[in-house]
This record gives structure tokens, sequence and C-alpha cells, in this order.
């Protein structure tokens, strides 16, 4: 867990004191998409490999659909209640 934290950390260090260029910035990009890519495509071996978890597959989805569809309407209503609000402070 400490690495974690002293990794990010350390990235928050640099973001301030290093001047990114529109170069480096797209360099940045490329770094990270290449390390999300690695990351899910490990998680997927471990999914895979995980016989518990193929056979539950099903259910899984079914509570993680349930679980994204919530979490997207909940997150446009309170934009919607809040932007509502906003704009009637305003008027």
């Amino acid at each position: 867990m400490w690495s974690i934290a002293v990794t990010v950390t350390l990235g928050i260090v640099l973001g301030i004191f290093i001047k990114w260029t529109d170069n480096l910035k797209k360099i940045n990009s490329k770094f990270q998409i290449l390390g999300l890519t690695i990351l899910l495509f490990f998680m997927g071996v471990s999914i895979g490999s995980n016989p518990e978890i193929i056979n539950d597959l099903s259910l899984i989805g079914l509570k993680a659909v349930t679980f994204s569809l919530s979490t997207v309407l909940f997150s446009v209503l309170t934009i919607f209640t809040i932007t509502h609000i906003l704009r009637r402070k305003s008027s």
C-alpha cells in the first residue's frame, strides 16, 4: 500500500515541477494507455484463471449492470438537480 501512495506522491511532485510541453503530454498519454492496457490484460488473466468467477459470471454480470446503471442514473439526477438549483439562484 505504501508503494502506491509513494508512487502517486512522486507523480504529483513531478507534475508540479516539470514543464509539460505538448510533446511530453503526448508521450505521457501513450504511457498511460499502455499501462492501462497491460493492467486490464492481467486483470482478465486473473479473472479467466479463477473458475469460481467464470462459473458465477452471469450473476456477477447482472450485479455489475445493475450497479453501473444505478450509478449513471443517480449521477445524472444529481447533476440535473444541482444545475436546476444553481440556475434558479442566478435568475
